[in-house]
């Protein structure tokens, strides 16, 4: 593996990055059932929206994302507001994010860091490919890279890492999920704390100076109203039903927030249990992880699982379950990765890694090549999906199990806690 680091291997790292954006966007324009919808289409319109009449969401309007999300689409428009100026520029920025993420990977911290840093960059274009288009075409294409950034610098700049992460959950909340980790977790969390207020006080006061106080946490009220997306984990039993016949369970149309959601007796109170089961998940987590620091194990050895297990639970809990939500997972298996080379449980991460893959590859065939096909809950792509979001469900499960497990502190253990944590 030594001509990873080697300049044949950084050219080689880089052509492949040109190479995938430039596969992505060809996707993204042209692929089936248009995934840059979102973008061209959504997004641009709000944007739109609020140069002409100067009424922004998350500003004066309510919002269905975090305050911040409203800047990358601004950003977007700069070189005009035509869908193809806007689609062109925010790749442009995206494929911007990725190449400091790319950086950050591989030209930070020791040699061997660099090293760990360049294996988990190799694994991460991987990731994006096996997931597509998707990947580049929704609001994840700015927090995923932002996320893997800030848990790359967890160990050596905790104040960075938390000021991105916390940035990163101001345009879309999940990165909170790692953020609440690492501060359960590190020893130097007051660090990580002081960078995640920091960038929260910047975001909420640039809001409240634009006028935005009164819709500042909008987003959560959002989300209250809408059923079971038919990709949602907790969708899955009536989307089983469904692909065998059961009467009175159907997919059916939400015109109001442009999704396809599951209808069926019982999905009502499915939907209304999601928010409590997520509460009720997390709270159980941080309590294993802080639980699994008292009783001394390595801060990076809690760091892996719980903030796996975190971003899972987002998931599992989710009443939305959209396919972008798949790059949530590359942050935490990232980590994975850069921990796993120096840990005696390599061989776990390099299976999380695998699992990762996967995961995503599962998500692509669903979306957008499958999606119609899920959609009329034919059985094959059903059992597809599900399959997907077994693999989501073993991942929480294993979080847990790494957390709740009691084994005897190594002084690799010790030393590498000082160390890094």
């Amino acid at each position: 593996m030594r001509w990873l680091s080697g300049w044949r291997g950084r050219l080689a790292l880089w052509l492949v990055f040109l190479a995938l954006h430039a596969w992505l966007a060809v996707l993204l324009w042209a692929g089936p059932l248009q995934p840059f919808n979102d973008v061209t289409v959504i997004y641009r319109d709000w944007v739109a929206d609020g140069l002409r009449a100067n009424e922004w969401v998350g500003v004066q309007l309510p919002f269905v994302y975090p305050p911040l999300a409203l800047l990358p689409m601004v950003a977007a428009a700069a070189f005009g507001i035509s869908a193809t100026a806007f689609g062109w520029t925010w790749l442009a920025l995206v494929a911007l994010l990725d190449a400091g993420a790319v950086l950050v990977l591989t030209q930070t911290g020791s040699a061997s860091s660099r090293r760990r840093g360049t294996i988990a960059a190799w694994w991460w274009l991987a990731f994006l490919l096996a997931l597509g288009p998707v990947a580049l075409g929704r609001l994840e294409a700015v927090t995923a890279p932002m996320a893997i950034m800030g848990v790359r610098l967890l160990v050596g700049r905790p104040a960075i890492a938390g000021a991105l992460l916390a940035a990163a959950a101001w345009v879309k909340i999940w990165p909170a999920a790692i953020l609440a980790a690492a501060v359960v977790a590190l020893r130097r969390r007051s660090a990580v704390l002081a960078g995640a207020l920091l960038a929260s006080l910047v975001v909420v006061g640039v809001d409240l100076v634009l006028g935005g106080g009164g819709q500042l946490v909008s987003f959560l009220a959002g989300q209250e109203d809408r059923g079971l997306q038919v990709e949602s984990l907790l969708a899955g039993p009536w989307l089983i039903a469904a692909a065998f016949g059961a009467p009175g369970v159907q997919v059916v149309w939400n015109a109001g927030i442009n999704t396809f959601e599951i209808a069926g007796p019982g999905t009502e109170v499915a939907g209304a249990l999601s928010t409590p089961l997520l509460v009720v998940i997390s709270v159980l987590l941080l309590a294993l992880g802080g639980l699994a620091v008292a009783r001394r194990r390595a801060s990076l050895d809690v760091l892996v699982p719980l903030a796996l297990g975190m971003v899972a639970a987002f998931v599992a809990t989710n009443k939305v379950g959209s396919p972008q939500f798949a790059a949530w997972l590359a942050a935490p298996v990232v980590l994975a990765i850069l921990v796993g080379a120096r840990s005696r449980r390599g061989g776990q991460q390099r299976r999380l890694a695998v699992v990762g893959l996967v995961l995503a590859l599962l998500t692509q065939c669903v979306y957008p090549f499958w999606y119609n096909a899920v959609l009329s809950a034919w059985t094959p792509v059903v059992l597809v999906l599900e399959l997907r979001n077994l693999l989501w469900l073993g991942l929480l499960g294993w979080a847990g199990l790494q957390l709740a497990r009691r084994p005897a502190r190594s002084h690799q253990d010790a030393v590498l806690d000082r160390l890094h944590a």
